[in-house]
């Protein structure tokens, strides 16, 4: 059997000023045709799963393109259309093929196309008529009926932070195996409940995502039932679908498809207050770290989460680590390749006065002119070693560790979601020795995080991924919906309830 397998993997935040233009995708890492194997065999990753899947079948796998980008503003036509343009082109000169097993995110929107995933599925659909269209998606994919009428099946990740992509996509390649072999007829069920929920609550380590998890499980082991998909959705792309969808897929049972996945919606809508989540006040939680007898302490900046679409470059939490005379420890990360190179420029061992971040927007935080000492300088390429990407290739960029009153202060010239440990030992930094770790991440930091942590607080800061939601000046989201709309929260008036 042929197998032609291809990725465009973009999270819009439409609320973001860095434009996602064709660069934005080659500093992630724009691979075409076998360039993919050399990528990601033997990764733990979705693609990765896709080589492995085809592998244990002795299917053929043909490669087209393989692009994703750290999540940002809206994606530039002319990017989009190059990308998509290489995808197709790759499924027609595949000649002779069985199936498609694509990766896709299911939150990419283009000034264009608000639904980047839909029209490509839509697009390979009319390219090669009824064989199986099958694609893997990520947690926070916004599940729209245009994907869901072109792909045979869908299938998304059930862990944030996401470890499950290799195993995911295996899946997804032994269930295409089944649609090839006759053994399996996809019946497909999609439902929305009206929620927005904010990327806190959508951990999947504890209450509520973890209730829904589990019982979506436990309906997979029902006669009839083959996958489900939970999602959790990604606000910001400012679409109408944007927010929490299931998805039932049946062997040919399609009113078992639609009860299965009216219940698991019936039961989010029950528990949407349970959704609303409060992180802690920045000052707060910084004099609990300061006096805290065990440690390290991780504090989690989540108004600036790279992973979200922010610019990595706030300086709201580091201006309070100065103001409230903390030590020993390390921030995750600040972008700002200017300052890298007055640290090359400088050397190790020296002394620069500086303006440190806050250059992209206004939203977190000021240029914070500071003194610091250049303490290490590095490639910034490492090995990711923890639960997410294993085995996958990390690159920062041009990196510096500035020696900032007492704390290492991690500066790339490319945005890095701290998600791995590797991070820090590849620049000669031991985390589990620091007294507080600073990272700007939501929840993907918990998965190398957690198992070194005293404890985990997650920060009240101002941002573009701050989950206080009735902030951000939606447009296109569907409304009313939990929790933008005080009728939604079951109350009769809204108090002091912002999802925060």
């Amino acid at each position: 059997m042929r197998i032609v397998t291809g990725t465009i993997s973009h999270e819009t935040n439409v609320f973001s000023n860095i434009a996602t233009d064709l660069e934005e995708f080659r500093k992630r890492g724009l691979v075409y045709g076998e360039e993919l194997f050399d990528r990601f065999s033997g990764t733990k990753t979705a693609p990765g799963g896709i080589i492995e899947g085809c592998h244990m079948h002795g299917f053929e796998l043909i490669p087209t393109v393989f692009a994703a980008a750290v999540p940002s503003g809206t994606i530039t036509a002319e990017a989009f259309d190059i990308l998509l343009n290489g995808l197709l082109n790759g499924v027609r000169n595949a000649t002779a093929i069985d199936a498609v097993v694509l990766h896709l995110h299911g939150a990419g929107v283009s000034e264009v196309y608000p639904d980047i995933e839909g029209k490509v599925l839509e697009e390979i659909r009319q390219i090669v008529g009824g064989i199986p269209l099958v694609a893997t998606f990520d947690f926070h994919a916004n599940f729209t009926n245009r994907m869901v009428e072109n792909a045979d099946l869908l299938i998304g990740y059930d862990t944030y932070p996401h470890i499950d992509g290799y195993e995911r996509a295996v899946e997804a390649v032994n269930l295409t195996a089944r649609m090839l072999d006759g053994s399996f007829k996809p019946t497909k069920a999609l439902r929305q409940p009206p929620m927005l929920p904010a990327l806190q609550a959508q951990f999947t380590g504890r209450y509520p995502m973890a209730k829904l998890i589990e019982e979506a499980h436990r309906m997979e082991a029902m006669p009839g039932v083959e996958t489900i998909t939970v999602a959790a959705g990604f606000p910001w792309s400012d679409i109408p679908e944007a927010g929490m969808s299931f998805i039932v897929t049946t062997h040919d049972d399609q009113p078992l498809a639609d009860s299965l996945a009216q219940s698991l919606s019936d039961m989010a809508w029950q528990m949407r207050r349970d959704f609303l989540v409060s992180p802690m006040p920045v000052h707060e939680a910084l004099r609990h770290a300061k006096t805290a007898t065990a440690t390290p302490v991780v504090l989690a900046d989540i108004g600036d989460n790279p992973g979200g679409g922010s610019p990595e470059d706030g300086t709201y939490v580091l201006e309070a680590i100065l103001e409230e005379g903390l030590e020993g420890g390390v921030l995750a990360v600040i972008w700002d390749p200017e300052i890298v190179t007055q640290a090359l420029d400088a050397g190790e061992g020296q002394a620069i006065t500086i303006e440190l971040g806050g250059h992209t927007d206004d939203l977190h935080g000021a240029p914070l002119t500071v003194t610091a000492r250049v303490k290490s300088l590095a490639d910034g390429t490492f090995t990711n070693e923890g639960p997410m990407g294993t085995g996958a290739q990390s690159d920062m960029g041009p990196t510096a560790v500035l020696d900032i009153e007492g704390n290492d202060i991690i500066v790339t010239s490319k945005r890095q979601q701290p998600t791995d440990l590797q991070l820090y030992k590849s620049l000669g930094i031991d985390p589990g020795t620091k007294r507080f770790i600073a990272v700007k991440s939501s929840v993907h930091f918990r998965a190398a995080h957690e198992p070194i942590a005293a404890e985990v607080i997650e920060l009240d800061t101002p941002g573009l991924t701050s989950p206080r939601l009735t902030g951000f000046g939606f447009k296109n989201v569907r409304r009313p919906i939990f929790p933008l709309d005080a009728e939604m929260l079951g109350i009769t008036e809204l108090k002091t309830m912002d999802q925060d």
